[in-house]
């Protein structure tokens, strides 16, 4: 074994019941296994499923650790060969790093037809039950366990840790929805690529904003973005620059403003009269849903991402599925590679914007005042460090 730090606990903040304060615990470091990495945390940030779990929103395993975008350094490498990052490099201890919300097996089913994040024996870090061999795998503690199967991938020193944080859910679920619409636009043998469709992005937190920074930067012009509250419009505006920022089609905001655009046409119809080619659904709520499905113009791809809850009585018009001949896909957590392209993204001029809109932070000791202000409207990325 390879050590620098063998610590024989970790202070974690635990979630031990549905809406109550998480607590602070001191955690049994395992011994490491071949294959195996521990890790130290220098960064969590709180994504809007931590939110869900917390608050009972959806089911769950208790007691855990919460947290699965972190970033932290390498403290120790378990016996035998060191396992590689995606990239094919050998780690190393004392590396700084982030990595996938989700170890796979690699063998089975699911992971041969390139679907690891839905492997049939899946680890996915800051969703393991407390008292278990993964224990201690979620980001709002000092130390992490990394498992055999899990994609690694080194961070450059350009990107602080506040800025890389979000890479390894956000921003690497928003690379898995351009490459499925990529692929889709694709098979459909459209004469025309991406960069030529008339695209709709619903929702204006962190997924929705980062996917959009992604289709300008693949050479999406006829965007707009979709947002119900005032003030998400007006950052996603000083985000996207040029592109129209609009709240959804029948939505008056506060202000009693309508359908219009905050930076040009009503809603968007002056570039898509018809229907968008793309619409990608970001928001999670209930009510984009049906939306983003009577959004898509004939022949559209519809990509539904931002529904991690479980939702009830959610409504959309079959026939418009059907006589439009729309291709509605779902994509939830991503591939390793996606991981790359969102690291190198967020140290690109397109991505570098987001960096920004991480914050504040917190230390563990506060991480129940980083809950309360997490679950506000215009947080997006709340941090704690241990």
């Amino acid at each position: 074994m390879v050590v620098s730090e063998s610590p024989r606990f970790a202070r974690a903040a635990v979630l031990v019941a549905a809406g109550a304060p998480l607590e602070a615990r001191r955690v049994a470091v395992p011994e490491l296994s071949a294959g195996e990495l521990l890790v130290r945390v220098s960064a969590c940030s709180l994504c809007g499923s931590d939110l869900h779990t917390a608050h009972g929103r959806r089911p769950h395993p208790l007691p855990t650790i919460l947290g699965h975008e972190i970033v932290g350094r390498i403290a120790a490498i378990g016996p035998g060969e060191p396992p590689r990052c995606v990239q094919g490099r050998p780690l190393t201890v004392g590396q700084r790093i982030t990595w996938s919300v989700c170890a796979s097996c690699g063998t089975c089913d699911r992971c041969r037809r390139g679907l690891p994040q839905k492997c049939r024996r899946l680890i996915k870090y800051g969703h393991s039950p407390l008292e278990s061999e993964h224990g201690l795998s979620g980001g709002l503690a000092e130390y992490v366990t990394v498992f055999p199967g899990t994609a690694v991938v080194p961070l450059p020193e350009t990107l602080a840790d506040a800025e890389a944080v979000p890479a390894s859910c956000g921003i690497a679920t928003a690379a898995a929805i351009v490459r499925t619409v990529r692929q889709q636009v694709t098979a459909a043998g459209s004469s025309h690529g991406l960069g030529e469709c008339t695209v709709a992005v619903l929702g204006g937190g962190m997924l929705g904003l980062a996917t959009a920074t992604f289709l300008r930067a693949v050479g999406v012009s006829r965007l707009v973005l979709f947002e119900p509250q005032a003030e998400r419009r007006q950052r996603a505006a000083t985000l996207l620059e040029d592109a129209e920022v609009a709240p959804p089609p029948g939505v008056v905001d506060g202000a009693g403003n309508g359908a219009a655009g905050t930076n040009g046409a009503a809603n968007g119809h002056g570039f898509a009269p018809d229907g968008y080619d793309v619409v990608i659904e970001a928001s999670g709520a209930a009510g984009s849903v049906p939306l983003a499905v009577a959004l898509a113009g004939t022949g559209g791809i519809c990509v539904l991402a931002g529904s991690v809850s479980p939702q009830v009585g959610v409504a959309l018009d079959p026939e418009r599925v059907v006589r439009r001949q729309l291709v509605i896909c779902g994509v939830h957590n991503y591939r390793p590679e996606d991981l790359v392209a969102a690291v190198a993204h967020l140290d690109s001029p397109a991505g570098r914007p987001l960096a920004a809109l991480a914050g504040p932070v917190f230390s563990i000791d506060r991480v129940n005042e980083a809950l309360a202000l997490a679950a506000q409207p215009l947080a997006l990325r709340v941090i704690v460090t241990p």
